[in-house]
């Protein structure tokens, strides 16, 4: 995967952020998808959200290839990874047309696994919503342990893991 990232104000995050979305694919696509795919990374100030993936292939019926993935920046950084893995699930959901977006009836409609859903559902009731946050909590701390990153980003593992020893 090509990944290339802006905005980030400093070279040791964009070094995390391009290994963290490797990782992240390697996760969640196959090789031969992976390779395949462009990613553009923006860490920037955003309110409204903590991030957006967007496709940036618009030649239906084919499946994307080259994204944007937009990174609301954060006070810590373990919010930036997170937001980045549930980006990249949206990725992966875009990339194997799991999810697409159309127009049905002149209106702005998610496809997801076939299925039509309007734009006005609620954020909560969207399922591929609840994948990417299914998902992201336990992409980030697999990354986590296999990077050796727990200090580096300011975190606990026994914050990550329940501890069997309280039951």
């Amino acid at each position: 995967m090509i990944v290339t990232v802006r905005g980030a104000k400093d070279r040791n995050l964009v070094k995390l952020l391009k290994d963290a979305a490797n990782f992240f694919a390697d996760e969640l696509l196959s090789q031969q998808l992976s390779k395949n795919i462009t990613l553009k990374i923006e860490v920037k100030d955003m309110d409204d959200a903590g991030g957006y993936c967007d496709p940036q292939d618009d030649d239906y019926p084919h499946l994307p290839r080259n994204f944007i993935i937009e990174l609301a920046r954060a006070k810590k950084k373990i919010h930036i990874f997170l937001a980045l893995a549930h980006e990249m699930v949206h990725l992966k959901q875009f990339a194997k047309g799991e999810m697409k977006d159309r127009l049905y009836k002149r209106k702005s409609v998610k496809v997801w696994q076939g299925q039509y859903y309007p734009e006005d559902i609620s954020y909560w009731d969207q399922p591929w919503e609840i994948e990417a946050y299914g998902l992201e909590n336990s992409l980030v701390a697999k990354y986590l342990i296999n990077r050796n990153l727990f200090k580096t980003l300011n975190q606990k593992p026994e914050s990550w893991f329940a501890n069997a020893d309280e039951e």
